[in-house]
This record gives structure tokens, sequence and C-alpha cells, in this order.
């Protein structure tokens, strides 16, 4: 087991001496109303809360009597029992027995105590029978006196002994805000520290240097001490993340048997903590990939055998830390995703787009899976028929202010990679200039940040675009978004920031970038609510207020040119490489063939002989096949005999260079319909580029 940290202790106490207080209580509003739905339910949600945060801390003693007890209530619920007074004494002796519990772990480290008794009575309680709570009470009284009287050293516990309280969430809230308004305050003394600097030097006034100076030291000071104070507030909200990843585990193994499938998984544990916000949302994102990847990514036991791979397939979930985020990945080794399933299913439900999902990549197409409604599963099962989707994990990430993106590849499995802050406390961005104006862009959706000049500009309709990373982004100046101005080339080394969402990039044309920021979120003033490309606001180093974009909104209005324009370009501006295969015996004569091809720009493979060649050819597809006739194992002609049968070589071009030119043979390769024969005799360089290039024409 992970080691447990203090804090964490610390929490765990409170937070179940918190949970017996609200307990006893609804133990006491249901004995006198015991019809009380709404009260039964909530404490039977504090007595599971209490079973699976022992648990996860491996406090054994906690984890069993509050079983015990939600075992009784339970039955409460179905009818089974009625509640009585021996069931109100034993609730509250059990509850006396879970604080000594709390003390041992205060004092010892362990939970480790006596409890068989307690879960003997327990028990006979649910099941129904008579129990006499007189001689419970006085044998628990009796064991508890004569332990008292072995430990002397048997202290209670007194305010002093108090080592944590617990604080409600908006409180920490309150005071992360209250830092960024000093945070703010702070800026601005630097901006009235820069004016006294230009003072001075206008003035050279020694008294005022001597100001000057003490009064930036104060300020650099008060920096250091207002971010290492603020650091700490923000820990206030910090919670491990295996309290959402490690109960998957459970969770994977009891819907593996609901499936019939073989899973094991493979979760590492991580001493990671995040804001108790994000932890909030993000065991439901991971509850809903993990069932994702049980229902749809992992085959059943047979049709895994039958694809060669183990029955028993893997799901991994893996979580690194950096700077200010975490990467965390779900991935399963199972079929992986049908994109043409998908390509099918998105033109379906949207036969508009029909044209632009047809030249869609792998890439794009993945974006339809976080639709709502969007499923390739045709049946419906426990899992995939629960009225939610992969829309609801988007939506929630979208919240923390996170991004995902899915890899996979077909028969070999699928993952998806989440990108998400530390804390909510602060959003993390650049402040940019557009027309003067100072905008703040979050990191968030920003990839890259790159400089062009107007020639590296593609224009298409009217629109710019920039090749980055293979593939070729619209890029739109920000500044259009506010101003009524014409879309035309940027100016030189202008710079651009590559922003992505949902599998779509698209570049922002700005006039400047100013810095990076870490800075606390304000609402949005109530005049401007209604602006959907804004998200909230932040003030800067001289208090001014700037408004925050919001990059999904933005990508919406600049996509002006459907997708698959661009393919066309691409495809017409992108030289396609040709795959040819030499086959013949001579290794000399392959060598001298395979040099003037590849230096003409081709991909050549070679093959010692006929049966080489066909072998060779089924497992790759070539787009012209040069052969020799005289081969062993299998001749030239043969070779073309059993291309031609194959379908995917019936039209392929095929070029015979051969010593042997008889009249019968060339009518033989005629016959099969070879493209063009040429003799070693007469075999020159430019001939045979000559020949190739007539036949593989645009290619």
């Amino acid at each position: 087991m992970a080691k447990i940290t203090n804090d964490i202790t610390e929490s765990y106490i409170s937070e179940v001496k918190d949970l017996l207080e609200k307990i006893l209580k609804d133990t006491i509003t249901l004995k006198t109303n015991t019809n009380d739905t709404e009260t039964l339910n909530h404490l039977l949600r504090n007595l599971h809360t209490i079973k699976g945060n022992s648990r996860m801390l491996n406090y054994t003693s906690i984890e069993s009597l509050s079983h015990a007890v939600e075992d009784i209530y339970k039955n409460v619920k179905d009818s089974k029992i009625k509640i009585s007074d021996r069931l109100v004494k034993l609730v509250f002796a059990v509850a006396d027995k879970m604080q000594e519990c709390i003390s041992s772990i205060q004092k010892t480290g362990t939970d480790t105590q006596n409890i068989d008794i307690y879960l003997q009575y327990c028990d006979k309680l649910a099941a129904g029978e008579l129990i006499d709570i007189d001689s419970f009470t006085s044998e628990i009284t009796s064991k508890s006196e004569k332990t008292l009287k072995d430990d002397e050293e048997e202290t209670f516990e007194s305010l002093g002994d108090i080592q944590s309280i617990r604080i409600k969430l908006s409180r920490v809230n309150e005071i992360i805000a209250a830092f960024d308004t000093m945070i703010t305050r702070e800026f601005h003394l630097k901006a009235q520290l820069a004016e006294l600097k230009k003072l001075e030097e206008k003035t050279e006034n020694r008294e005022l240097s001597k100001i000057r100076k003490q009064f930036e030291n104060d300020i650099y000071a008060l920096e250091t001490s207002i971010f290492s104070v603020q650091e700490k507030a923000f820990d206030l909200r910090m919670l491990p993340m295996n309290l959402v990843i490690h109960p998957l585990e459970m969770t994977i193994a009891l819907e593996a048997i609901n499936l019939n499938k073989k899973i094991k998984c493979d979760i590492p544990k991580t001493d990671i903590a995040i804001d108790k916000v994000i932890l909030e949302e993000l065991g439901d994102i991971l509850m809903h990939l993990v069932r994702n990847a049980l229902d749809h990514g992992i085959e059943p036991p047979d049709e895994r055998i039958k694809a060669g791979k183990n029955e028993e397939g893997t799901i991994r979930i893996t979580c690194e830390r950096g700077a200010r985020y975490i990467e965390l990945t779900v991935a399963d080794d199972g079929r992986g995703l049908n994109y043409e399933k998908i390509r099918e299913k998105a033109l379906n439900l949207y036969s508009d787009q029909a044209e632009e999902i047809k030249q869609m990549s792998e890439k794009e197409l993945s974006q339809f899976l976080f639709q709502s409604g969007f499923s390739t599963k045709e049946e419906v099962s426990a899992l995939s028929g629960r009225g939610v989707g992969l829309d609801v994990v988007w939506s929630k990430m979208e919240k923390i202010k996170g991004r995902i993106k899915i890899e996979s590849e077909q028969g070999k499995g699928t993952s998806f990679i989440l990108h998400f802050p530390l804390s909510l406390s602060t959003l993390q961005g650049l402040f940019v200039f557009s027309n003067k104006e100072k905008y703040l862009i979050p990191s968030q959706h920003i990839i890259d940040i790159i400089y062009r000049k107007k020639t590296d500009y593609t224009v298409l309709q009217n629109q710019n675009y920039i090749k980055f990373e293979n593939q070729l982004i619209p890029c739109f100046p920000l500044s259009s978004l506010f101003k009524d101005r014409k879309l035309g080339l940027a100016q030189d080394e202008e710079p651009i920031l590559i922003a992505e969402y949902m599998e779509q990039r698209i570049g922002i044309i700005v006039e400047q970038i100013e810095q990076y920021v870490s800075l606390v979120v304000k609402p949005m003033p109530k005049g401007l609510s209604g602006c959907s490309i804004l998200q909230g606001i932040v003030f800067d180093e001289h208090y001014d207020i700037v408004p925050i974009l919001y990059v999904p909104d933005i990508l919406q209005r600049f996509k002006s040119l459907r997708g698959y324009d661009i393919k066309k370009y691409e495809a017409a501006t992108q030289k396609k490489t040709i795959r040819i295969l030499v086959a013949d015996d001579s290794t000399t004569s392959r060598e001298i063939e395979k040099s003037i091809l590849e230096g003409a720009g081709y991909v050549v493979d070679d093959a010692f002989d006929g049966l080489d060649a066909l072998e060779k050819a089924k497992e790759k597809q070539y787009d012209l096949i040069l052969t020799d006739h005289e081969m062993p194992r299998m001749t030239g002609l043969v070779l073309l005999d059993n291309l031609r049968r194959l379908a995917q070589y019936k039209e392929t071009p095929v070029v015979v260079v051969s010593a042997d030119q008889s009249r019968a043979l060339i009518e033989d390769f005629q016959r099969l319909k070879a493209d063009a024969i040429i003799a070693k005799s007469d075999f020159k360089r430019g001939k045979l580029l000559h020949e190739i290039h007539e036949l593989l024409g645009d290619l």
C-alpha cells in the first residue's frame, strides 16, 4: 500500500468524526420518524463513505464496523427489520467503538481493535434476531474498564490535542480570491515603481533614489511572501488522485464478470494531488472512459484468441505531472476504433456535411465520438445503454479547463489522453494584443506559437493557410472578431497562436504576445455575459480589465472553409509516393535497376526471383513491377500470370527486362498483358525511366 501522508490521515479522521456525528443525529431522527426515507438514505450514504475511505486507507476495523451498521439500515430500508431501542443503542455503541479506533489511529497509526462482539450483535440484529442489548452493554463496559486499567497512560483528547480543523471549501475560495486581489495590487505597485524610477533618472535626486531602492526591495519581498502563502492556500483544496483512481480496480473487476470478459487492470500508484473541484469531476470522467473500454474496447476472450491475442485484456491508467498540468491516460489493448464505421455513422447523422466527412482523416473523425448520442454500437448492454456517452466526458473536461485526444490503432487498442491543470484556482494563459486591445488566451488550447512571413502563406478562396506539422491550417487575425476588417495577408513576422479544439486546428494571428501569466478568473460583468467568445475577465498589472477569450467558440466562428477543400488542395500539391518492385536473380542487375529508379525519386523494393516477388507483392501494394524472365523457382512469365490472377494487380503496370527477345516469348508476355518489354542488350537508363514514366502517368 502506498504511504499515507499525515495530511490525508488528518483529513480522514476529521471527516469520519463529522460523519459519525451526522449518523447519530440521523439515527435519533429515524427513531421518531421511521418513514423518513430521505434521512435514511442520507445515513446510508454517510456510512458508505466511511466504509469506502477506510478501505482505501486500510483501516479495517472502522471499515468492518461501518459495513455492519450499513447492513442493519439496508434491512430497515427493505422493511426486513424495524427501528427499535435495541437498534439505536447498538448503533451508538458501535459509534463509540469507531471513535476509539480513531483515537488509536492518532496514537499508533492503526485502528486495530477487538470488535468481534460488535460485529456478532450487528449481524444478529440485521438478520432479525432478538438481541439482549443490556447484556451486550454490560459486556463491552467491563471490557472497556479492563482496558483502561491496563493502559495507565490512557488520555482523553483535549483542545490542545487537536491537530486539524475542517474548513468549508467556500472559505478556501474566498481566501484564494483575496490573494488574487493582493497580487493585482502588487502589480499596480510595480507600475508605480517604474514611474518612480523614471522620475529618479530625470531629477537625479539621491534621496529619491534611496526611497526607490527601499520601495523596490519591499515590493519584491512582498511578492515572494504573497506567492508563498498563496501556494499554501491552494494546497488546502488539494487531494490525492488515488481517491478516484484506485476504486476503479474494483469497478473493472466486477464489470468484467458481468460482461463475461477476462480483463486485468494496470494502475500504478501515484502521490499526485490535485484540486478537489477537479477531482470530483475526474471521478465521473474516468468512470465513463473505463466503461467505454470495458464495453466497446476489450473484445470477448474467443474474439481475442482468433485475433492472435492473449485472451485476457488490459486496461491501463497512467498519470504524469508537469509543472502546472497533469497528463492522464486511459488505454486498452482492445479492438481499437473502426474509423470507417464512424464515418458511416457520421454520414447518416450529418448528411449535410457528407462531402466534408468523406474527406476527413481518422484524427478528424474521432471528434464525432464526443457528439451527444453518437455511437457505432448497435446493441445495448448494461453499460452502453446507460443513456450517456463520451459527450459527458468532453463537457466535464471543458469544465475543468482540460482537453482530450484519442490515439487508436485498429486491432491493437485505444488511448484517451487527458490534459488538465493541477488547480482551477488560477488560469494560465497568454496576454496578447490585437488592434491595440489586450486579451488573455487560455493556454489549455494553445499547442504552439510560430512566426511567419507573408510569403509563407497559401491562399485558398481568399483565406490564408499555413503549413504546420504537415497539416494545412487556416489563419485568422484576432482583430476580425471585434472590428470590421478584411482578411488580407498578415504582416511580416506576425505571431500566430496554433489553437486546437475537437481535433481541429486554427491559427490566431495577433500583433504582439506580451507574457505568460497565471491569474484568478473573475466572472463576466453582466453587460458582457451574453458574449459567447468571452469566458471571464482578469486584471493585469495596471489593474485594467482584460477579457478572456473562449477558444472553442472562436474556432467555430473562424471556420469558413470546409475541410474537404483543404484536402483537395493537399492532394493536388503533395507528391505521391510511388512504390516499385524489382525482381531479378542477378544481384548486379537488381542493384543497377534499383539505383536508377531510386535516383528518379521512386521507393524501390527488390526480390531475388519470381516466387520471392510474388510473396512480397501479396504483402504490400506496388504501383509498378519490373521483372526479369529467366529466374529460378519461378520465371517472369509465370510471375506475370500469377499477378494477373490477383485482383489488386489486374491493371498494375509490369515491365519485363529480358535477354530472350524471341517472338514466341514476347507474344506470351503480351498475351498476359505485360505493359513493356525491354531487351537487356538494349538496356539504357533513359529508356527505362521513359517507359516507367509513360506507364505511371500522373501517379
